[in-house]
């Protein structure tokens, strides 16, 4: 379990993950097909931690033709700790509210990855997320250690994250400090925004190039808030072409925002990890349609 279900209780996670209602779940652990850890769940009002494994045994409806496996993830970099793999663009990184038959997470489409390939169920434990429109580096810890560990860095701010993005506009010239605080928007669902209620937030945003009509841009978040980096280009002026929840022109197929680099330390001995997920070759050859040249950055 990530940091948003953290202290949620058992049911009550279920509930909202699966889209199923609290009776159902407790019909379901009632028959003991509910597992946490390994280990029939009794208890129905306990607090999720984060690192923790929920398992939802199947029951005796009738199941459905199988399905062919999914593609496989990129991996980017594998340990006894942690994987790292390339998240392609449209997944979710955890089970939406509503979600088509067949459709699989990148949390969901990993384990099965490793279990196919191990002959076994691995240990493999979600504690941070991208958007299902955001593609590059995901990490996934493989032990309830090494999740406390990253989850850890994550919110003392020691994961540094390189985000690449084309732009509708020109965010101006050089290296910007966007500083706004990132909340909800309470007149549009599933949006946020730079609000007086919100957290404080800080990205550093890097113009590379420019047509003037639309740009490539480097973002560094220096916090970690729901939707930060759209949120603060949209801010700006220049929010992420294609992104039309936050005001982006639907002049390109798809929005171009790339998890492109990661530095972390390591959960064994906190020396400093260097994660890359090569540019996305649609988003490259967009750039390079656009004008803006070929995306390569020092």
């Amino acid at each position: 379990m990530t940091p948003a279900v953290a202290g949620t209780r058992l049911d009550q996670a279920l509930a909202a993950l699966s889209g199923l209602p609290r009776r159902r779940v407790r019909a379901i652990a009632g028959e003991g097909r509910v597992w946490v850890n390994q280990g029939a769940a009794r208890v129905l009002s306990r607090a999720l931690e984060v690192g923790d494994v929920v398992d939802v045994l199947p029951g005796d409806e009738t199941l459905r033709p199988s399905l062919p496996p999914p593609e496989m993830l990129p991996v980017l970099h594998e340990d006894a700790w942690l994987l790292a793999v390339d998240k392609p663009y449209g997944l979710a990184t955890q089970p939406p509210a509503r979600r088509q038959p067949g459709e699989l997470t990148v949390h969901e489409r990993a384990l099965i990855q490793l279990a196919r390939r191990d002959g076994r169920r691995p240990d493999l434990l979600l504690f941070h997320r991208l958007d299902r429109l955001t593609t590059g580096v995901l990490v996934l810890a493989r032990s309830h250690e090494a999740a406390r560990a990253l989850a850890a860095a994550w919110e003392v701010g020691q994961a540094r994250k390189r985000y690449l993005a084309l732009v509708d506009g020109d965010p101006g010239p050089g290296e910007r400090l966007v500083e706004g605080p990132v909340g909800r928007d309470l007149l549009v669902p599933g949006r946020y925004r730079v609000t007086g209620r919100g957290r404080p937030a800080r990205s550093l945003v890097r113009r590379l190039a420019t047509t003037g009509a639309t740009s490539l841009v480097e973002v560094r978040p220096l916090t970690g808030r729901t939707h930060q980096v759209r949120v603060h280009l949209a801010h700006l002026g220049s929010p992420v072409a294609g992104d039309t929840l936050y005001g982006g022109s639907g002049t390109v197929p798809r929005p171009f925002l790339h998890a492109w680099r990661l530095s972390l330390p390591h959960p064994a001995d906190a020396r400093s990890l260097e994660l890359c997920s090569p540019v996305p070759a649609d988003m490259a050859a967009m750039a390079h349609t656009l004008g803006l040249g070929s995306p390569v950055i020092d």
